[in-house]
């Protein structure tokens, strides 16, 4: 990526030009770890809190578990730096898809600051904090809002934010523009699939007790690496038109080239007295079938008593489009087994293929969070998840071929979260 490999530099070019300020050059540096133990009771389908993240199922002490390290460093008069390493259980392991901050940011006035490097999306509400668990309620950001979201949590870019007092509240609006490559794995194969012409604008204003973020995005589906998808992608070109004419329809919504997916999310959060009410929602619109169009959103309610905070909430996610019915090839009379036995058995993948991306669910959940100390929290939480036939889009079936069965799944979770 453009910034990739250019942000020390950067800093030791503008530490040089600005000499006089180098007795201003200071080093923060800060931790946050999550250390959860989680138990599903549905052996036949994993979990995973992000697409990033390993999918398991039954007891686990590393799908939510965090373990993150900040650097912030004032580099001279009205520019500062940030990195930050998060290390969590991806399915793929590098430097790079643990490396989640690591940005240039120059501060021209009061009301505008303009950053470049490795930066978050500020799509939503937690974008600044998805990995501190210390700063929210729950174990775990709601799954059926966040979990596909964190695959393009990040990006490769520039941003520029203006930011003033209005009247008593604080109004923030930040445009950015950039890439990223998400880096997953995919039936025990690397997947990966760039976010290119990634274009987002953000609004959030806080006013006493209200918080309010709104924010939109575009991005066009870029380059991707997966063995399985060639082959696939490349056993559906080669169908005559004449015996399957909807082969080249699936290969279309199967391949990146072309397709874009937009993006609206809305979030407001309500923090008065004993009350702590959240809610956000979000709707998507893809051309490429693997990463269906989407509504979602949560409500999550808490009350204080003394140092604990007792939750709950509800949470959904639902594919907007129907399901695309595939149609069975139709043969010539005579055709050989050799020949048509391929094909069909090519459709009836297909018409998996197209149901296993989906994704319908609903889920409930009720916690506590218990302040230890001002820096260590402990909580507790239960999840009740319906998923709906064809609607296991963000969990990992252990057999695809179950995709139109439901599923009634539980997660208990104990966690300790922590800053440091």
């Amino acid at each position: 990526m453009l910034f990739r490999g250019t942000i020390a530099i950067a800093i030791l070019v503008i530490s040089a030009a600005n000499k006089s300020y180098a007795d201003e050059v200071d080093v923060q540096f800060s931790g946050f770890a999550s250390l959860t133990l989680s138990y599903t009771d549905d052996s036949d389908i994993g979990f995973a809190s992000s697409y990033s993240n390993v999918n398991e199922s039954g007891f686990s002490a590393t799908r939510d578990s965090i373990l993150g390290g900040q650097a912030n460093i004032s580099l001279a008069k009205n520019w500062d730096s940030v990195f930050q390493v998060v290390i969590q259980d991806h399915a793929f392991k590098s430097f790079d898809n643990f490396l989640e901050l690591a940005f240039v940011r120059y501060r021209p006035t009061r009301h505008w600051a303009i950053r470049a490097g490795r930066l978050n999306s500020d799509l939503y509400l937690l974008s600044e904090y998805p990995y501190v668990g210390y700063a929210y309620l729950w174990v775990r950001p709601p799954h059926s809002h966040y979990s596909f979201a964190n695959i393009a949590g990040n990006f490769d870019g520039v941003d520029v934010e203006y930011s003033k007092a209005i009247n008593d509240g604080f109004l923030r609006l930040k445009l950015a523009y950039g890439s990223t490559t998400a880096k997953l794995q995919a039936y025990n194969d690397d997947f990966f699939i760039d976010f290119d012409n990634l274009t987002t604008f953000s609004a959030t204003y806080s006013l006493d007790a209200w918080t309010m973020r709104f924010s939109l995005s575009k991005s066009d589906f870029g380059d991707y690496k997966l063995t399985s998808l060639d082959e696939y992608l490349a056993a559906l070109n080669a169908i005559p038109q004449s015996i399957w004419p909807q082969a080249q329809k699936i290969s279309n919504k199967f391949n990146t080239k072309g397709n874009s997916i937009e993006y609206a999310a809305f979030g407001l959060t309500y923090d008065h007295n004993n009350w702590l009410i959240q809610s956000e929602m979000g709707i998507s619109e893809s051309d490429w079938i693997v990463a269906p169009s989407v509504l979602s959103g949560y409500i999550s309610a808490g009350y204080r008593v003394d140092n604990a905070i007792f939750y709950t909430g509800f949470t959904a996610a639902k594919h907007r489009h129907h399901v695309i019915k595939v149609n069975d090839p139709a043969f010539p009379p005579s055709t050989p087994e050799q020949f048509s036995v391929p094909i069909q058995q090519l459709a009836v993948a297909s018409q998996s293929a197209v149901k296993v991306t989906n994704v319908h669910q609903h889920s409930i959940n009720v916690g506590v969070k218990w302040q230890l100390s001002e820096r260590i929290a402990l909580k507790a939480q239960l999840d009740r998840f319906d998923i709906k036939p064809q609607g296991a889009g963000l969990w990992s079936l252990s057999n695809p071929s179950d995709v139109d069965e439901g599923h009634k799944v539980h997660i208990l979770s104990l966690n300790a979260s922590m800053v440091f």
